[in-house]
């Protein structure tokens, strides 16, 4: 599949005759990871596809191999193969019979639901006072006299 991507020509002058023709190289992942809510893809850097990895897989020919190790080799080689067919039996199992999600995720659900409809009744009680409201006492003194003019004489 061929993307098309906008790219700079003076990045591409020197390595190509036409940036124009160039074509858009799509990264494909190194790993895929499936979930039950979702897909997690691995993508590798660059430093990384140009360093082989110490850890290659090596290729054994089993025909070369002697009775012990051939032996030892077939087990692990059955072995992985149960396991990769026994995880893909319970996961297609597992969605068949719907028991992906959490446990005790409707109970969750409901919980937050009560607490926010406590939330909307408390607010709807408070009304026009709120709830920092605070008393403020007053102290009026009566004043009982006048003040004095002054004698303009």
């Amino acid at each position: 599949m061929v993307s098309q991507v906008l790219v700079k020509p003076e990045d591409y002058l020197g390595d190509h005759s036409d940036p124009v023709l160039l074509k858009y190289k799509e990264k494909t992942p190194r790993n895929v990871l499936t979930f039950s809510d979702g897909v997690l893809e691995e993508y590798s850097s660059d430093e990384e596809e140009k360093t082989p990895s110490a850890l290659s897989p090596i290729i054994v020919d089993p025909n070369t191999l002697t009775w012990g190790p051939w032996m030892l080799y077939k087990t692990w080689a059955a072995g992985y193969t149960t396991r990769s067919v026994i995880d893909y039996v319970g996961e297609a199992l597992a969605s068949f019979f719907d028991i992906t999600t959490p446990r005790y995720y409707f109970e969750l659900e409901e919980y937050k639901r009560r607490k926010a409809e406590k939330e909307r009744e408390a607010e709807k009680a408070k009304g026009w006072t709120g709830e920092n409201t605070e008393v403020v006492e007053v102290q009026l003194t009566a004043v009982n006299e006048l003040p004095s003019q002054p004698n303009v004489g």
